[in-house]
């Protein structure tokens, strides 16, 4: 009966919260509940958008490209490495138009809309190819063997269908990539405060999953019935017609509430105006070592991405009909395990921190990637061991709110804010590990029979090829899932450090003002609240930049005033 009791006021706790919080912020946070609801909502456009983009990502696991447009392991490898060059070249673009942008929208908003509509145009266009173009053969090449990579001589195909799908995912990519990022950066300037940038984005992911979640499910199960006498009805093209119009649509609609519901907020002063020439910028961000251990964890967390195999387990060693429900039950349950390490989340960081749950989410899918490997003639048992990887992988969504913390310890040491340019130069960075990337999947696929020339949608029906292929790419994902543990350990960036650093840029912010003669009640107000806190804890590292301010007696003489 007590439970009942206790459960019943919880309950009731929780909707008075719900309603007093709904449009004004919790004491010592910055976010009301329905600009929460706002971001996760307006983040579910990238959910839509992601559906398109993981059909259609030159990738050697997706039906659209190994059936459809008939392109080979030797054609990904070497889109692959020109869609990396493409990046090379897309980072600084991004990273000056972002981080040199300045409106009465924000720095990020203005971008949300016409961004979603091009990334939508140009990815629905994709599965409308006619089917005649993929015959009109446009050039052919071979490639020569090239031992270090496992790579045999083979005879390559380019045609008019490929070189279009090719253009339009590197056109389409351009502008996701850019509504991403912005959607990011709002994320990351929401609040200052580092345990709320937790919990919304603990909560972001929660439901901004959502529409991807429904989208998955639907897509294969509605395959596995209309398309049921296909050898695979995946590979259908058919479904892919009538489904990105109607996700590029949702993408569209959600992006909105972004839009219109968030405010972007960073501890600067009234008339700051980033302008950082990219030379600049990227010496600055090089020189942060918080940078390069979240982008060393990043490119090998992109590399384990590869063991993620349940597409092909699914396509191949359980196959047809079975196969598309299964895809089904594997979209319904296998991401949504995501979700109790989101939900976890925030009660983890305030219990171990953000450096130690980032370990705990690396050692356990370190673990189940070796249960992997010993159930690989099992294909249900694999998807077992994938379960229980995406559980631990709902943790790893903490390094995306490490990179806020890290970019005010940036704004702390040089005195800028480089959202755009950190999106871009770890960008930069990433493609060089695409391009490694693309040529160790050729070694280590041919560890199964994989040739460079070959088509995977034909090899892999042959059960040899296919249970060395599950193999070899799962050794993969587990060396590069032991490699995230090492840049963890140098992560010092602890929570109480953070917030000094936030007391700091608050102080510097306030200065600023005053020299600009735009002081405020509440600027001086917050500067006097630090200075008492620094006081009262003997905090060292605050009062050294307290005393560096001239500023600081005029502006808690003011608040003497205020006061009296």
């Amino acid at each position: 009966m007590e439970k009942k009791e206790s459960l019943a006021i919880k309950l009731k706790n929780g909707l008075h919260s719900l309603k007093s919080h709904w449009k004004t912020p919790p004491a010592g946070y910055y976010v009301n509940y329905k600009e929460f609801l706002s971001m996760a909502l307006g983040s579910g456009s990238i959910s839509f958008l992601s559906v398109i983009i993981s059909w259609t990502t030159i990738a050697i696991n997706i039906p659209m490209m190994i059936s459809y447009f008939k392109v080979s392991t030797g054609f990904i490898f070497i889109a692959g490495i020109v869609a990396s060059l493409f990046g090379l070249v897309r980072a600084p673009i991004l990273s000056m138009v972002i981080d040199n942008s300045n409106s009465k929208k924000g720095k990020f908003k203005p971008f949300l809309p016409w961004t979603s509509i091009l990334t939508v145009l140009c990815f629905t266009f994709i599965p409308f190819i006619p089917e005649a173009w993929v015959g009109n053969i446009l050039f052919s090449f071979d490639i020569p063997s090239i031992p270090v990579f496992a790579v045999s001589a083979s005879h390559i195909e380019v045609s008019l269908a490929s070189l279009l799908m090719f253009l339009l995912i590197q056109i389409g990519t351009f502008f996701y990539t850019l509504l991403n990022q912005c959607l990011v950066g709002i994320e990351q300037t929401i609040s200052p405060v580092s345990q709320e940038r937790a919990n919304i984005g603990a909560f972001k992911g929660l439901i901004s999953n959502i529409p991807s979640s429904v989208v998955n499910i639907i897509i294969p199960l509605v395959a596995g019935i209309v398309y049921a006498s296909s050898e695979n009805p995946m590979n259908n093209i058919a479904l892919y017609r009538w489904a990105f119009p109607i996700c590029g649509i949702g993408g569209i609609a959600f992006v909105f509430f972004a839009y219109f519901g968030t405010e972007e907020r960073v501890v600067v002063h009234k008339e700051y105006v980033a302008k950082v020439k990219f030379s600049e910028g990227a010496k600055q961000l090089f020189g942060n070592k918080y940078f390069w251990i979240i982008t060393v964890f990043n490119i090998a967390v992109g590399i384990r991405g590869n063991i993620n195999m349940y597409l092909w387990i699914c396509n191949y060693a359980i196959g047809g009909q079975s196969g598309a429900f299964a895809l089904t039950v594997c979209n319904m349950v296998l991401n949504n395990a995501l979700i109790p390490g989101m939900l976890l989340g925030p009660w983890l960081i305030k219990k171990l921190g953000k450096r130690n749950v980032m370990l705990l989410s690396t050692a356990g899918f370190t673990v189940m990637a070796f249960m992997q490997l010993l159930t690989l003639k099992s294909p249900y048992l694999m998807l077992a061991a994938i379960f229980f990887q995406n559980l631990f992988n709902g943790l790893s969504y903490i390094a995306t709110i490490m990179v806020p913390d890290v970019l005010d310890y940036q704004q702390w040491k040089t005195g800028k804010r480089l959202e755009g340019f950190w999106q871009n130069c770890n960008a930069f960075v990433m493609t060089f590990c695409g391009i490694f990337t693309s040529a160790l999947m050729p070694l280590f696929m041919s560890f199964g029979g994989v040739g460079f020339g070959d088509n995977i949608d034909t090899a892999l029906k042959n059960p040899e090829i296919m249970y060395g292929t599950f193999k070899s790419v799962t050794w993969l994902g587990i060396i590069a899932s032991v490699i995230c543990v090492v840049p963890i350990f140098f992560y010092d960036l602890s929570e109480k450090k953070h917030a000094d650093i936030i007391r700091i840029l608050k102080i510097r912010a306030v200065v600023q003002n005053c020299k600009n003669n735009e002081l405020s009640e509440a600027d001086i107000t917050d500067f006097a609240e630090i200075a008492d806190y620094a006081i009262k804890n003997k905090n060292r590292f605050v009062l050294d930049e307290l005393n560096r301010h001239s500023e600081t007696e005029y502006i808690l003489k003011n608040k003497l005033q205020v006061t009296e």
